[in-house]
């Protein structure tokens, strides 16, 4: 590993820079980023079915637009985002520095971390708690205003506002690997490493997100847009299937997440190298690291 030679130039970048190099990260490493975004998904497509299946066979029966199907989802999956992005966040972290790293060690990784990623994100995030209420759902009643207009919303507004402010969880715990609560004050905690990381960029911070919310937004319809073309030209039918609606639509929303899940880390990046000058740190660990190496190829003079 050399430090100051890196797979992605460290240095500093705007939105739009940022968000134009997710694209080039992600044509590079797509094949090894589609595995470990699946990793992430797939239980999580598993989760959503089994929760909110029933909605759209109701809606089937009735011939009638799911729109309370397409409505519970969408929320759901905006919520679950940053659980399914966590192998594929470990991922980023090590390509920085490795050429190839081995998926067997992105697993590993997560693997120690998954105790404060339950916490961080299952339980303070909402993700848990919105799994709850959809599961407490009456399957033979109608619109829950309480639970799907009230709380499930609410749930999702804290999530937006935790990932807005608070955006570099998954990158703390996993890349830093800083414990969730310590005795010892001096000790650097995930909570007092995203206060310091978090609180001198949160003007920056909110406005890549609300970039992020508006161009995702654009992304989600392009992406769905894009799989019913075919459809409807084969077809010549422009109505949506209850298939399209099943997988055509979170499947455009899990790409999404997993295009600004290479955002979210880049953004990471230039955090650290604007309050830390990482990219100085780098160079002279790297520095450090060689001259040590040369000193070592002399023997020590008894």
């Amino acid at each position: 590993m050399q430090l100051d030679k890196t797979r992605i130039a460290v240095r500093e970048r705007g939105v739009l820079d940022t968000l134009d190099l997710s694209l080039h990260v992600a044509r590079v490493y797509a094949l090894p980023l589609m595995v470990t975004m699946a990793m992430g998904v797939i239980p999580l497509m598993v989760i959503n079915h089994l929760l909110l299946d029933w909605m759209l066979l109701a809606a089937d029966n009735e011939l009638d637009y799911p729109f309370r199907f397409v409505y519970n989802m969408t929320l759901l999956v905006f919520i679950e985002a940053p659980l399914a992005s966590i192998f594929a966040s470990s991922y980023l972290g090590q390509v920085v520095f490795l050429d190839r790293p081995r998926l067997r060690d992105v697993v590993v990784d997560v693997g120690k971390m998954f105790p404060r990623i339950v916490w961080c994100q299952l339980l303070v995030r909402g993700i848990a708690p919105a799994w709850l209420v959809l599961f407490s759902l009456d399957r033979y009643g109608e619109f829950n205003g309480w639970l799907e207009g009230f709380v499930l919303v609410a749930l999702a507004l804290g999530a937006g506002i935790f990932r807005a402010l608070r955006p570099f969880i998954n990158e703390i715990v996993l890349l830093e690997r800083n414990p969730l609560s310590s005795k010892n004050k001096r000790v650097m905690t995930v909570g007092r490493r995203s206060s310091m990381l978090h609180g001198a960029s949160g003007g920056d911070l909110f406005l890549r997100a609300i970039v992020a919310g508006l161009i995702g937004v654009l992304l989600v319809l392009s992406l769905y847009g894009t799989f019913m073309f075919p459809w409807g030209v084969m077809r010549n039918n422009w109505s949506q299937p209850m298939l399209m609606i099943r997988f055509g639509l979170p499947l455009a929303m899990w790409i999404t997440t997993g295009y600004f899940t290479v955002f979210r880390f880049l953004s990471y990046l230039d955090v650290r190298i604007r309050q830390e000058g990482w990219e100085v740190e780098l160079r002279l660990r790297a520095e450090a690291a060689r001259l040590a190496q040369d000193l070592s190829q002399y023997p020590s003079k008894g």
